[in-house]
């Protein structure tokens, strides 16, 4: 499960693109939280901290406690904007939680044990229909990924979300049908096109030819009759 993280940040005081470029070149990454009912704040978070946090992974999906100049906020992140030359971050929205608070996340799947799979074994495919999967979580109970177990699956067989377990009031938003995630899929076999045996391919050369040769003296005749 999603453990919760520690960030430092400080309000910071403007909006407007001067502001936000000052900010940028202290090293730091202008923010804003906001939710339950209170008044969106702009913050300023280290950079440097951030681009470690972000290279973790799963950024979107972790729980962060701010601390926001003393007063400490449970948050999600909900965007991170990146600079479209440099791929850095220039801006995170935050979402402010409560303990109980619930939200709906994509939550990525993982596959594990394929080489216990008797079906890949012999040579089938692994076809992923979704990689990731939309899901209801308590804020303290987010997953990091949704975990399917390959172990014992024949070509043919289907994975559905019932074969994860997902932890406690973790449930799928598509709640109406045990859809399916992936499937192990028989080999595809492409056919090559026979070469001809080498008799044969001499026999058609020789008909070829005899057509040619059958045209080209049919042409002769008609010249012939012609020039009569």
């Amino acid at each position: 499960m999603s453990k919760e993280s520690n960030l430092n940040a400080e309000i910071r005081e403007g909006t407007g693109k001067s502001a936000v470029k000052k900010v940028l070149s202290a090293g730091k990454i202008p923010s804003i939280i906001y939710g339950l009912g209170e008044n969106p704040v702009n913050i300023a978070l280290d950079k440097v901290t951030i681009q470690k946090e972000i290279n973790i992974g799963g950024f979107l999906t972790r729980i962060f406690s701010l601390n926001i100049d003393g007063k400490k906020s449970l948050a999600i992140p909900r965007e991170v904007q990146f600079d479209p030359l440099s791929d850095q971050p220039i801006h995170i929205d935050f979402l402010r939680l409560a303990e109980d608070s619930k939200i709906t996340l994509d939550i990525p799947t993982k596959f594990i044990n394929e080489e216990l799979s008797p079906g890949l074994k012999r040579g089938g495919v692994l076809n992923v229909n979704r990689r990731t999967v939309q899901l209801s979580c308590p804020a303290n109970n987010i997953p990091e990924e949704i975990v399917f177990n390959l172990e014992g699956l024949e070509i043919g067989d289907t994975i559905r979300i019932s074969a994860a377990n997902l932890g406690n009031g973790v449930t799928p938003t598509i709640s109406d049908r045990d859809f399916t995630v992936a499937s192990v899929a028989a080999p595809t076999v492409v056919k090559e096109p026979e070469a001809p045996v080498e008799g044969e391919a001499a026999d058609d050369q020789a008909e070829d030819g005899e057509k040619k040769d059958a045209a080209s003296e049919a042409e002769t005749k008609d010249e012939s009759k012609d020039k009569d």
